[in-house]
């Protein structure tokens, strides 16, 4: 368990081998995407649970195995018995601009109908990074949500017969780098930019997307432990030639555990590696989604600070299963009354 506050923020982490024993409660809004990653069913296994309105994002892409068709039906049959009410939005996941105000419109709608700041469930475990992110910085910046606490499953990757990771594009195409949400600072052209880099599997597309935007300033939040021990070497190898090529230091390489967002954001508070005053300060979202909730959680505290989501060409397929560790991160802004 972590816990840690800076400015209008506190968050503390809890870990468990079960859901039902950390997510529950009752919410005014919830967010969930039906995906075709396992995980998207962990949810269903929470304990007390109720929501006045739950926003079930469906995705038009489809796997040949029908995991997500599946997926679908089981959060279906879950919400039926867990919210009051479920909004579709329907769509195909990289249309940014046609899913992102559908979403904010229902969130916004709830905040109205409701006399005071919201009590927010969201599952990052397989909702694309752009989506759950922005939802959270809008809802926490204009002081629409009083809490959210984010629901994260821990996921276990394909291996090899000999237990090595297998090298499958969770993505298809270039990335393209996007500011997300709510999270989009000014950056100032007069001044070098400073990137801060989560990193993970995919260190090619990173060093690519690192390539293009041209930083003067590169640093890394790196997991370690991983949520599979093998996972540190594996992810150290695949960005190896980023740490090189831009000469990262070792004070400047942030070390915080894979699935544990609130320690990944004091690790970034306490490394306090931007240079605000000379540097347009960029996070770019390349890493596990809990470390990607930590960047997010950074860039609300930094000034004029933009998080990047890496926008695919289109998401594919790949074998993830629960790896059996679950977490919850309970976000408080501390301007609101106590929850």
């Amino acid at each position: 368990m972590t816990a840690h506050g800076h400015r209008f923020l506190f968050a503390r982490s809890v870990c468990s081998d079960s859901a039902s024993n950390i997510v529950s409660g009752h919410f005014d809004l919830a967010l969930v995407a039906a995906s075709w990653d396992q995980r998207a069913e962990a949810i269903t296994t929470a304990g007390d649970l109720s929501i006045e309105t739950c926003i079930l994002l469906c995705f038009t892409t489809k796997d040949e195995f029908g995991y997500q068709a599946r997926h679908e039906a089981t959060l279906r049959k879950f919400l039926h018995h867990r919210a009051r009410k479920v909004s579709d939005i329907k769509g195909d996941a990289t249309m940014l601009d046609d899913l992102w105000p559908k979403l904010w419109q229902e969130a916004t709608k709830v905040a109205d109908r409701c006399s005071r700041p919201l009590r927010v469930l969201i599952d990052i475990s397989t909702c694309p990074r752009y989506y759950s992110l922005g939802l959270i910085a809008g809802l926490l910046k204009f002081g629409f949500a009083r809490s959210v606490t984010v629901f994260y499953a821990e996921g276990i990757y394909k291996s090899d017969s000999v237990g090595q990771l297998l090298d499958v594009p969770f993505t298809v195409g270039q990335w393209n780098a996007t500011a997300i949400p709510f999270l989009n600072g000014m950056p100032d052209a007069l001044k070098r930019k400073a990137y801060v880099v989560s990193v993970g599997f995919e260190g090619i597309k990173t060093a690519r997307v690192l390539a293009r935007e041209d930083p003067d300033r590169v640093s890394i939040l790196f997991p370690d432990p991983g949520s599979q021990p093998q996972y540190v070497e594996e992810t150290w190898n695949r960005n190896a030639e980023i740490i090189e090529q831009y000469r990262i230091p070792t004070e400047e390489i942030v070390r915080a555990p894979a699935g544990d967002a609130v320690a990944a954001w004091k690790a970034l508070t306490k490394a306090n590696i931007e240079r605000v005053e000379s540097e347009s300060v960029y996070y770019l979202c390349g890493g596990t989604k809990a470390h990607s909730l930590g960047l997010a959680l950074r860039g609300l505290c930094v000034e004029s600070s933009t998080v990047m989501y890496n926008l695919p060409a289109r998401h594919t397929f790949v074998g993830v299963e629960p790896s059996g560790v679950y977490w919850t991160y309970k976000i408080n802004d501390v301007t609101c009354p106590a929850d």
